[in-house]
């Protein structure tokens, strides 16, 4: 495959999903002239008070630094189009996006917060990164971009993680359980 890796960050656009990060850690890569696609997928929330402003976007645009996907409705399929997933947000609750990257075993790299580090083995099917770190993150995305083997391994890790630990039959089994047990008390 030779076309270029893309590196796609799968969120609404807030700032506290960690998009400033990311933008930053792609100026920091094009700088190293790495050959990749950053690309933003997700709505504009701009009544959101951390919501990113299109002009901001098209701004990043026009820079040439990130391509604008915006809001789309088949996740699984544009996730299969990413060679990396990046969600660096402040705080999750247990981030769906990135349990759907699993499953299409994609590799992730996001950060050391409650909720994302919860869907992420470290250095296993993705890289966790302290928040509000541009720099270990436009690192961590780097490395990893030149290292296809470690792409591939954590692709293959990440579908298996997905089928075992978020099928959701065995969501629903260990609810269900849950359920039980406080109806016995």
């Amino acid at each position: 495959n030779f076309k270029k890796p893309i590196v796609m960050f799968p969120s609404r656009m807030l700032s506290h999903k960690g998009i400033y990060e990311f933008i930053n850690a792609v100026k920091i890569i094009k700088k190293q002239k790495v050959n990749a696609r950053f690309v933003l997928v997700g709505d504009l929330d701009e009544e959101n008070p951390s919501g990113i402003k299109l002009n901001i976007i098209n701004n990043w645009v026009n820079e040439h630094l990130v391509e604008y996907w915006g809001h789309k409705k088949n996740m699984p399929k544009i996730l299969n189009q990413a060679s990396i997933i990046v969600l660096p947000s402040y705080r999750e609750g247990f981030p769906k996006v990135l349990m759907e990257a699993a499953a299409c075993g994609r590799p992730t790299i996001t950060t050391n917060v409650p909720g994302c580090k919860d869907a992420v083995v470290n250095n296993y099917t993705g890289i966790l990164v302290p928040a509000k770190n541009s720099k270990k993150l436009a690192n961590e995305i780097e490395k990893l971009l030149n290292n296809k083997y470690k792409i591939n391994k954590m692709s293959f890790n990440s579908r298996n993680y997905a089928l075992k630990n978020f099928d959701i039959k065995h969501i629903v089994d260990k609810h269900t359980k849950l359920y039980r047990e406080i109806l016995k008390k």
